[in-house]
């Protein structure tokens, strides 16, 4: 298993962070809006998360994201020190995961550019996304968010219906 330890600064105009990998969503047509036409309404956003093709998360708002990439699940301490979390998969298909802005869907592109990669081995992952609000108080400001890949035999089973939520009012 290869570890896993790279960040990722992500700038947003969307209010939420797309993961996918470039194998498992070959079969979407180049320019094509992906976000209106099958990545809008809750229902559809649930299922595609539930299959790990196209993962994403809601981070409430614009701005700057630190994405701090590990392997395995948090510790304690990490739960505790960012306690917004929640519990994704993904299928990795093609050696990478592609990190883009959920306003990106609206013209899809399976490339994206290098400095939002992630180098991965193939397979199923859980993935934990944890953050915590920024010192100023304020959503997207520098916002740390550390996402955890552990690799399991098979995509989990996930129960979500619509977008999962990584921030509170």
């Amino acid at each position: 298993m290869n570890t896993i330890n790279q960040d990722i600064t992500l700038d947003i105009d969307g209010m939420g962070i797309v993961l996918y990998s470039p194998g498992a969503v070959k079969d979407i047509p180049i320019s094509y809006n992906f976000l209106m036409q099958e990545f809008n309404r809750p229902e559809d956003i649930g299922k595609h998360i539930r299959k790990g093709d196209v993962t994403a998360f809601c981070t409430g708002s614009p701005g700057r994201y630190c994405l701090k990439f590990r392997d395995g699940y948090p510790g304690l301490q990490m739960s505790e020190d960012y306690p917004i979390a929640i519990r994704l998969g993904i299928q990795v298909s093609g050696g990478k995961i592609h990190i883009i802005d959920l306003f990106w869907l609206m013209d899809f592109d399976p490339q994206c550019p290098q400095e939002q990669t992630l180098d991965i081995a193939d397979g199923y992952y859980h993935i934990t996304a944890l953050t915590k609000k920024p010192v100023s108080g304020r959503w997207g400001d520098n916002q740390i968010i550390y996402i955890y890949l552990n690799e399991l035999p098979e995509m989990p089973e996930l129960t979500w219906n619509g977008a999962p939520m990584l921030f509170k009012d």
